[in-house]
């Protein structure tokens, strides 16, 4: 949610952290739905069960002037360790509800910035 609408059409993208490589990609290239609703899943082959983030970029700022160019906004969200399985394909389900992207926490972070 964006100042009480749906944020449509915001990217997401599935990862698993490493704290001493480079991230594991599990899901890219997804968006929201019109209403902000949307289903995400990843597979990454490794030994261990990754420690799995959800990554939302979008353009919901909570000062509106704070927006110039291609900036765009990243929160993050850890995956609780109950929601990630073996396997690629997911046995539960993890409903986060209503995201308020536009209210700072933590796990907000600014990027994509260009000029």
């Amino acid at each position: 949610m964006c100042r009480g609408k749906p944020e449509a059409f915001a990217e997401l993208q599935l990862l698993t952290w490493r704290h001493f490589s480079e991230n594991g990609i599990m899901a890219e290239g997804i968006y929201t739905d019109e209403y902000g609703r949307f289903d995400i899943y990843g597979y990454i082959d490794q030994y261990f069960r990754p420690a799995g983030r959800l990554w939302i970029w979008h353009e919901c700022f909570e000062d509106v002037h704070a927006q110039k160019g291609q900036c765009k906004n990243w929160k993050e969200f850890k995956i609780p360790g109950e929601f990630v399985n073996r396997g690629k394909l997911p046995r539960v389900v993890w409903n986060m509800g209503s995201i308020h992207l536009d209210s700072e926490q933590g796990g907000d972070y600014l990027d994509k910035c260009k000029g």
